[in-house]
């Protein structure tokens, strides 16, 4: 993938309201220039106005959660994999994105306390029901250090409420 195909997507198909893209092996570059994807997906949230659903993979950095900040308004689900550089990214997503409903997170360099304390920014009357898991299969989350990464973090919202069948590697808000 190369940015300049995501940015000829992003201006050919500015109508699209739904964009995934995987691509496996983790912290890929465009392959002909070796830089971040940023211009490319930046370019997605750009001209794709009423993007609601979003999923990012490859070498991606802080600056693209800017423009998704920025430019994302009606995004209301947001899948990231192996991407940002800090917890800067997911505070520009947070602070941006006002109609977020659901936001998974894979092996994403944010730590758990920022990923914790922003969270409630996603909790408003207009749309209650929020629920946080963090999800760490190497045990219970408050056994492990707090500089260690989060394995898995899913934010959505809820009519029901709480799960009463998390497993003990899940930690509910």
């Amino acid at each position: 993938m190369t940015n300049d195909a995501l940015v000829s997507i992003a201006r050919n198909r500015p109508n699209m309201i739904r964009f995934h893209l995987c691509i496996i092996e983790p912290q890929t570059p465009d392959y002909l220039i070796l830089e971040p994807l940023d211009t490319g997906f930046g370019a997605i949230v750009q001209h794709c106005k009423e993007v609601q659903r979003l999923s990012l993979s490859g070498l991606l950095t802080d600056r693209v959660f800017e423009y998704i900040g920025v430019h994302a308004m009606k995004l209301e689900m947001l899948s990231l994999a192996f991407a940002g550089d800090s917890d800067l990214g997911l505070l520009y997503v947070l602070s941006g994105c006002e109609n977020l409903r659901k936001l998974e997170i894979r092996d994403c360099p944010f730590g758990d306390e920022a990923l914790l304390a922003n969270a409630a920014k996603l909790e408003t009357q207009k749309l209650p029901g929020l629920n946080v898991e963090v999800i760490d299969e190497r045990g219970h989350p408050d056994t492990r250090p707090e500089s260690c990464s989060v394995e898995k973090l899913y934010i959505y919202r809820t009519v029901s409420g709480r799960r009463f069948d998390t497993p003990g590697f899940v930690l509910d808000y």
